[in-house]
Formats: C-alpha cells, sequence, structure tokens
C-alpha cells in the first residue's frame, strides 16, 4: 500500500514532481469521490456485478470504475455544474470550488458506512431485499441524510452565495466534528465488534442508540482528538495555526486512526483474538489508535514536507493528511475489498 500510495503520489499529486498539476483541492477531490464510490459498490451494495468476476480481474474493474467516478464526478462538478452554481468553480480561491463538493463525501460517510456496516444493512435485508435492491434503497435514504446535513453544515459556510456569519459552524469545525462521528462509527464497526449498541435488544432501541451514542462518542471524540493534536502539534504550530485551523485537526488525527481500524480486521485479522472480549477491543483500540499518533506525528513532521514535498502550513509541521492518508485508504480499500488481497491471500474456497 505504502509503495502504491507513493508511487501515485510522485507520478500525479507531488506538487515538485508529478506530472499533473493538480496537487490540493482538485486531487483530494478525486481522491474522496473515489472514496464515495468505493462505500457505495463495496459496502452498500457488497460488490453486486464484480462479485461475478475472478480475481484479478475483479479487482482490477472496481479500481477502474471507482476510480473512474471519482474523476468523472469531479469534472462534471467543475465544469458543468459550475456553470450553474459558481460555488463549484474550479477558479475559486484556494480550491474553494472543488471542497464545496468534496466535503458532500464526508456526509456520506457519516450515513452511508453506518447504514451498510453498523446498521447491517437493516431494514432492507429484513424486510427481503437482496442485492443490488437492498443497497440502492440503502443509498437513496442515505443520500437524503447526507444532502440535508451538506445543506444544513456545508453550503452555509462555502456556497459563494451563502452568508458566513450566519453558518453554525466553520468548514474547519465541519470537517473536524463530523469526521470525529466517522472515526465513532468505524471505533464500533471493526474494533468492538459493535459493542455496546449489541447490548440493547429491542429493535427501535437499538437503532436509536446506534445513531445517537455514535453522534454522543464522536462528539467526545472531537474534544479529545482536538486536544491530542494540539498537544502533537506543539505551542510554535498552534500559535501559527490559529484556533479555527485547529478545529479541523481531529479530522487529520482520525485519518490516521481511519487507516489502521480499516487495516486491523482485514490484514492483522482483528488481532487479538485469544483474549475477552473486553480485552480483545480494549487492545484493539489502543493499538490502533498509538499507531495513528505515531503516523500523524511522521507524516506532519518528516514524511509531507521531505518525501511527499507538501508545503509547510505551521513551524515544524508541513502537508495536510486528508490528501495522502485518504489515498493510502483508497488504495487499501481497493486492495482488500476490491482485489480480497489477491495475490497474497486466497479465499477460503481454495480458489484465488
Amino acid at each position: 500500500m505504502a509503495a502504491l500510495s507513493l508511487a501515485t503520489w510522485w507520478l500525479l499529486i507531488d506538487p515538485r514532481w508529478a506530472v499533473l498539476d493538480v496537487y490540493g483541492s482538485p486531487a483530494n477531490a478525486v481522491i474522496f469521490w473515489t472514496l464515495f464510490a468505493i462505500v457505495c459498490l463495496a459496502f452498500n451494495l457488497e460488490l453486486k456485478g464484480f462479485d461475478r468476476l475472478a480475481q484479478p480481474l475483479r479487482g482490477l474493474a472496481f479500481a477502474a470504475v471507482t476510480i473512474g467516478v471519482g474523476v468523472g464526478i469531479t469534472a462534471l462538478l467543475a465544469l458543468a455544474w459550475s456553470q450553474v452554481d459558481p460555488s463549484f468553480a474550479p477558479e475559486r480561491p484556494g480550491g474553494a470550488g472543488y471542497f464545496t463538493g468534496a466535503i458532500f463525501v464526508l456526509f456520506v460517510f457519516v450515513t452511508n458506512v453506518p447504514a451498510a456496516t453498523v446498521f447491517e444493512h437493516r431494514p432492507w435485508k429484513t424486510l427481503g431485499l437482496g442485492q443490488p435492491w437492498a443497497g440502492i434503497a440503502e443509498i437513496a435514504v442515505a443520500t437524503v441524510a447526507s444532502v440535508v446535513l451538506y445543506a444544513a453544515f456545508a453550503l452555509p459556510v462555502l456556497a459563494g452565495w451563502s452568508s458566513v456569519e450566519h453558518a453554525p459552524l466553520s468548514a474547519n469545525q465541519v470537517v473536524g466534528f463530523f469526521y470525529s462521528i466517522v472515526v465513532s462509527v468505524i471505533v464500533t464497526g471493526n474494533l468492538t465488534d459493535n459493542w455496546p449498541w449489541n447490548t440493547v435488544r429491542s429493535r427501535g432501541g437499538w437503532f436509536l442508540c446506534t445513531a445517537l451514542g455514535n453522534v454522543l462518542v464522536g462528539t467526545g471524540l472531537y474534544f479529545t482528538l482536538s486536544g491530542a493534536t494540539r498537544l502533537l502539534l506543539g505551542d510554535d504550530a498552534r500559535a501559527a495555526l490559529g484556533a479555527d485551523a485547529l478545529s479541523a485537526f481531529p479530522a487529520q488525527l482520525g485519518v490516521c486512526w481511519v487507516f489502521w481500524m480499516i487495516f486491523w480486521p482485514n490484514c492483522a485479522a482483528s488481532w487479538p483474538q485469544h483474549l475477552t472480549p473486553a480485552k480483545n477491543r480494549v487492545v484493539r483500540v489502543l493499538v490502533t489508535l498509538a499507531l495513528a499518533v505515531v503516523t500523524f506525528t511522521v507524516y506532519y513532521r518528516l514524511v509531507a514536507a521531505h518525501v511527499l514535498h507538501e508545503p509547510t502550513i505551521a513551524p515544524g509541521i508541513a502537508g495536510n493528511a486528508l490528501g495522502f492518508m485518504d489515498l493510502a485508504i483508497v488504495w487499501l480499500l481497493l486492495f482488500v475489498i476490491g482485489g480480497e488481497s489477491w495475490p497474497l491471500a486466497t479465499r477460503t474456497d481454495g480458489t484465488s
């Protein structure tokens, strides 16, 4: 994954070496929309259609389609929809036009991911729907919820026609807060076996506790990760960045944690498995969080400036983890989900 991420970065994105001039918002928009396609096709639709193909053709087809969707939606918003709403125009300063479109994917993570993972495709599969209809229904409902959140929290602060002073949160606060909810969803879905939500027996109570619980845990994580990143960044960087920019850094540490939380069940067999359930969960959370802290620190203090050639953003730190780390997550998901870790692993039926 590291080799694929670095090769892609140096060839296409690197502000010094790449053959394309897309560093920053254009590249990040493609990465985010590619993740959107991966979520819908792999999690909501459970690879329906792709499951007819053998590896490695399945993985290659999945990669081609998802990356194609990422490029296609980015181009459609920047080149076509921007003619209707200039808020999405690529020439907006600082890449704001690309970001206005791409931030929608953040709300997709909040709605589509738990629908497919934590909620286990309920109620659609319990109503007897199979794929692709269960996934289509799931995507449709989650998209409506995503649009509501996007309209309430993103457009007021990012749209060119909006009044920023009436926005409930700044753009950085939106990114930091909602990504913290995503982190909560993935912690419970990938590391704690859906505990504590699975202790609720009634169907309605379970749904309510899961939805509200992830919002509450995500809120707690927002403040916890905010404090952690302030310590990791140091006094000089904090002073240079300012309070508003710092409010996005829970997402910066969060994306490092998400990488390891995806890696853990898919590449590390959800180690440990031999302890009591409670101890297994605690160890998984602590180990992946420790790896995230190390990744965050090494990225911002060393890799971003000296390996990826990203610009300095404050004394001693450079880059934007929501760019390169999301690229690494794209490659990780393409490999372990679309490609089923071929050729490093084989399926349990003995076929590749």
